[in-house]
């Protein structure tokens, strides 16, 4: 620039200090001693992670390349410090040898066989029955691995403390605690689709005329996830026996109550699984009408486009290996608001409807 100019670099130095001295905002070499705020650390690693070019940031926010690979490392550490990380401890994870055979293969179940699922099940849920049900033993490996792996995450951990988390060995301790992380969450996912049939099976006993069978079965899959988390499975104890009391006492509160407030707050939506009130008095029709409700919503789920059924499936914890979601985690797969999410669940919903309408669709207790 000097030699462009016919100036001393002196001279182009102090020009530029000045410069950026006088007009901060526009400056052409940043003040990087100024310290950047908790929201932009935040942003830098979250840029970072999503692959961000760090030239660009390191414009951006005015820093160099090491301090933005040093930001986003040292906020990384800091997230996976403050992460709540919570297990069943057992006294095997410490004895000699506890990975080799905890982490070894499931044990098989030679006589496992694939239920055949109930007529007129969405197959959203229909394809939860081709998981054979899951015997003792193969409970007792899960959990175990399950928790032996978030006692890992904890244990290498703690080699992040002091603010030890930048330099090779604190990526690699990052590395590896993420990694044990991830592995138990598939563990988690897979206990919750293995079970997810019990709170089918359990929600279809609990229904009530005018009820929403969909919903049911979400609130039924958050009560499923909450027993997992609590359950010990070093008392020897039965996974399905204590998960199904748990789906069972959830229902006894919230049945009545739904039962109680559906005249005061039914919606549009819900007229699409209602049956006609003189009809409900008989089991057999009750029964039937259920069975029909199934198959049609089925058949209707079909004609939303794909990021509509997506929304649904999400929301209610219906695709095979999911989670019920909240409308901010579902936004967040979109990348929108949860609002937005609640506007297209919205909009899918009213769609049902008015393709139940055109296309002739028999809706038992639509008028």
């Amino acid at each position: 620039m000097a030699r462009r100019k016919g100036r001393s670099s002196e001279t182009v130095r102090t020009l530029l200090r000045d410069h950026d001295r006088d007009h901060p905002a526009a400056a052409v070499f940043p003040d990087a001693t100024t310290k950047l705020g908790e929201e932009d650390r935040l942003e830098i690693y979250r840029l970072v992670r999503q692959g961000t070019s760090v030239d660009l940031l390191a414009r951006r926010f005015g820093r160099s390349r090491n301090s933005i690979y040093r930001i986003a490392t040292e906020t990384r550490g800091e997230i996976l410090l403050e992460q709540p990380i919570e297990f069943m401890d057992s006294d095997e994870f410490s004895e000699p040898g506890a990975e080799e055979w905890i982490l070894c293969e499931p044990p098989e179940n030679p006589k496992a066989r694939l239920t055949k699922s109930p007529p007129g099940l969405p197959a959203y849920l229909a394809a939860l029955y081709q998981l054979p049900i899951l015997t003792r033993e193969q409970e007792q490996y899960h959990f175990r691995k399950m928790n032996f792996l978030r006692w890992q995450a904890v244990d290498v951990r703690a080699t992040l403390l002091g603010g030890r988390c930048t330099g090779r060995d604190g990526r690699s301790a990052m590395d590896q605690v993420e990694t044990l992380l991830e592995e138990s969450q598939a563990v988690k996912n897979f206990l919750i689709r293995s079970n997810l049939r019990l709170v089918v099976s359990i929600a279809k006993k609990h229904l009530r005329p005018g009820m929403n069978f969909f919903e049911m079965v979400s609130d039924g899959n958050l009560s499923l996830i909450r027993a997992i988390e609590k359950f010990d499975y070093t008392r020897g104890n039965k996974f399905s026996t204590y998960a199904t009391w748990a789906v069972m006492r959830n229902f006894a509160r919230s049945v009545p109550r739904e039962h109680r407030q559906q005249d005061r707050f039914r919606t549009g939506h819900d007229e699409l699984f209602l049956g006609r009130s003189e009809e409900r008095s008989n089991p057999f029709l009750e029964q039937r009408h259920q069975l029909q409700h199934r198959v049609v919503i089925n058949e209707i789920l079909e004609h939303l486009d794909p990021r509509e059924r997506e929304v649904i499936t999400r929301r209610y914890g219906l695709t095979e290996g999911s989670e019920p979601q909240t409308l901010e985690q579902v936004g967040r797969r979109f990348g929108v608001t949860k609002e937005r999410i609640r506007q297209l669940e919205s909009r899918a919903l009213k769609k049902l409807q008015r393709v139940a309408s055109t296309e002739s669709l028999e809706i038992p207790g639509l008028e």
